[in-house]
């Protein structure tokens, strides 16, 4: 019997009484490396015979974001899957240049050396077929080989430890530009013999404070693909300049005429795109100078509000 209790007999229940479920607790958010890893390995399997540029690209600018964020560990499955990574890497790497030296290529105006810029243009795609089918047999071997259990082994290895810039962005952003000052003096005096490795360790830089918190993080991830766009975009020329030169000495008396006049099109947009790399690392470099924090005294905090200078709206797009 329910006493006649209008609660009971409605089925409404009383404030006493649990109001549905307890709610679910919510796991936490993935962190940048396992966001990473699984970008990594969508990729690895969405890569077919014949990959869009796009494709390649991301492929490769996401492994070096995995291998940045990776612990630096000897054992497996760190030591294993760096090296499986390495050489997809170095594989898309090869694809990519011939993409690069393909846009370059059809920049340049429609009168300069037509006839030997088309043999040109058709030797690098044939180029380009050749490094797809490499790549296409590394990454199938890299899988065969177990490449996304290693590397989602890595991962979860990587949680378990201490590694990991965000708990304590600001300290980790100061060491960015630390980073890049010691970067910058070391390939002083900046020039062609300097320029690339510089441009790798900016780019690695880059990828460390892409995932750090707050506008002044954000700031410092635009200035410095600014550099690296802009020494990118030499290096590209530069190297497309001596396989244009490669081409044209294989091809001996028997070339198509215009290859002078080809070569020296390429060598003057190389050299107008040094002067605007080694203009761009000095506006930079100043710019970050300004931006590192005084270093902390013990007993005393630091008051935070050292600002990049404010930056113009256009950026680079390239990765």
């Amino acid at each position: 019997m329910h006493d006649g209790d209008p609660d009971v007999l409605t089925g409404r229940t009383t404030s006493n009484e649990p109001l549905g479920r307890p709610p679910r607790q919510s796991s936490p958010p993935p962190s940048p490396l396992e966001r990473r890893s699984e970008d990594l390995v969508r990729l690895l399997k969405e890569l077919g015979d014949a990959p869009k540029p796009r494709l390649v690209h991301d492929l490769r600018t996401t492994i070096r974001r995995v291998e940045t964020l990776l612990p630096d560990a000897n054992g497996d499955p760190q030591r294993k899957v760096r090296k499986q990574l390495d050489r997809v890497r170095r594989r898309a790497g090869k694809v990519r240049d011939v993409d690069v030296h393909l846009k370059a290529l059809a920049t340049l105006p429609r009168t300069v050396a037509a006839e030997v810029r088309d043999d040109l243009r058709q030797a690098l795609e044939k180029t380009r077929d050749k490094r797809v089918k490499r790549l296409a047999r590394t990454i199938g071997g890299a899988r065969d080989r177990g490449v996304v259990k290693r590397l989602r082994q890595a991962v979860v290895h990587a949680a378990t430890g201490t590694h990991g810039a965000t708990s304590d962005p600001e300290r980790a952003l100061s060491e960015v530009l630390d980073g890049f000052a010691t970067a910058r003096h070391a390939a002083e005096p900046l020039g062609a013999e300097s320029l690339h490795d510089f441009r790798i360790a900016t780019k690695r830089l880059r990828y460390r404070a892409e995932i750090l918190p707050g506008p002044e993080a954000a700031k410092a991830v635009t200035e410095l693909k600014r550099v690296q766009d802009a020494i990118g975009d030499w290096h590209d020329w530069l190297t497309l300049a001596a396989r244009a030169e490669k081409e044209l000495d294989g091809r001996g008396a028997s070339g198509p005429r215009g290859g002078p006049q080809l070569l020296a099109a390429i060598r003057t947009r190389t050299d107008a795109l040094f002067i605007k790399a080694i203009e761009t690392v000095e506006r930079v470099g100043r710019r970050l100078e300004k931006a590192r924090p005084a270093p902390r005294r013990k007993g005393v905090r630091r008051v935070t509000g050292s600002a990049l200078p404010a930056l113009p709206r256009s950026a680079g797009a390239r990765a």
